[in-house]
């Protein structure tokens, strides 16, 4: 069976569209672009033309970084859009579904929603510190579940998820269903990367982003990892032009050595800093509980989080709470320099001494 057996049958036969050739030293009167540079323009490539159909220099300078084939890459707009284009892709409007394991990363219920795809949700188990509910997961799948979305390590929990489960499930949706892992914050975990799962099942797809671990949120560069024929099916879905040239020439700038190794540097900053902020949490008394993390943030449970909440942003510090019922009075804090953290400490720690004095 092919992984695309799983795709919408309706996009399968779509031609994509053809964008107008580029050539070097070619004048480019093939696209109704203007022929000159707006004033400020330093771009190397220039502004006044359309950025490549696909970022082909990135997903080169990225399949050597990860160690992955070229034709396993589609550079997205963030992960977020691989999100998008991975359920437009696959789940047909009103009948197809995706699986997710809350709490997690909110925007796979938004993405599916505004598909208008059914959302089949199968919780963490808090009582195991969020642990997949393996069993729950495969009994909950049926012939129109297309997707399993799993976030490793999760947001906003924070913990990698058993490599055993994991591995159970892509075993046993092999011809079912598309799995998903996003690996948005493998480079802050410990447990490696699932890389191996991907080569091994054809069905298996992951998810990541430069927004972390090299500081380029604001340019919002993602990619989708699978199997070549997923890769060309999924540039159907997404149109051409859609990474800017000045976003694809600032990436380029960060992924050279001295910028990774910078990054790199900085990764182990934050994992020192997250075990640090960790400890010193787990003396503060409005703490119940400090989860392990695998990630750039921390999440606590606190004995009223809103009030937590409200105590970080006096001192000029926002934190996270959510609504979500299994993560009441929960608190997620990223993990920021040693002085943010340090200011963060204080806050809620005097600010407790006070209240009981």
């Amino acid at each position: 069976m092919s992984v695309l057996d799983l795709a919408r049958a309706e996009l399968r036969g779509i031609r994509p569209y053809v964008p107008g050739a580029y050539e070097p030293g070619m004048i480019r009167l093939n696209a109704n672009e203007s022929p000159w540079r707006s004033l400020g323009d330093t771009s190397e490539r220039g502004l006044n033309v359309y950025p490549p159909p696909r970022p082909t220099v990135l997903q080169v300078k990225l399949a050597d970084y990860y160690g992955i084939e070229q034709k396993q890459i589609l550079v997205t707009r963030g992960s977020s859009e691989a999100i998008d284009v991975l359920i437009r892709g696959f789940c047909t409007a009103g009948k197809d579904k995706i699986l997710i394991c809350p709490p997690t990363f909110d925007m796979y219920r938004l993405y599916a929603s505004i598909q208008n795809a059914g959302i089949v949700r199968v919780p963490l188990l808090a009582e195991r510190d969020f642990a997949l509910d393996v069993d729950g997961i495969l009994k909950a799948l049926d012939a129109n579940t297309k997707i399993v979305f799993i976030c490793s390590p999760n947001n906003p929990t924070g913990q990698s998820m058993a490599r055993a489960d994991i591995e159970r499930i892509c075993s046993e949706t092999a011809g079912r269903a598309l799995v998903v892992i996003d690996e948005a914050y493998h480079e802050y975990a410990s447990g490696g990367h699932y890389l191996d799962l991907r080569n091994r099942y054809e069905h298996v797809v992951l998810l990541r982003t430069l927004s972390k671990f090299v500081s380029l949120a604001g340019v919002r560069c993602g990619l989708i990892v699978g199997a070549p024929e997923l890769i060309e099916f999924a540039q159907v879905v997404l149109p051409p032009y859609t990474f800017p040239t000045p976003s694809i020439e600032l990436v380029q700038e960060t992924l050279s050595q001295d910028s990774l190794r910078v990054s790199e540097e900085r990764v182990a900053t934050i994992k020192r800093e997250r075990e640090r902020l960790a400890s010193a949490l787990r003396d503060v008394p409005c703490v119940v509980k400090v989860f392990s993390s695998d990630a750039n943030f921390i999440m606590v449970k606190t004995r009223n989080g809103q009030e937590f909440r409200e105590t970080a942003r006096r001192a000029g510090i926002l934190v996270r709470t959510f609504e979500d019922p299994l993560l009441a009075d929960c608190v997620r804090i990223t993990i920021g320099r040693p002085a943010d953290n340090d200011q963060l400490l204080k806050a809620v720690s005097g600010v407790e001494r006070t209240s009981h004095a």
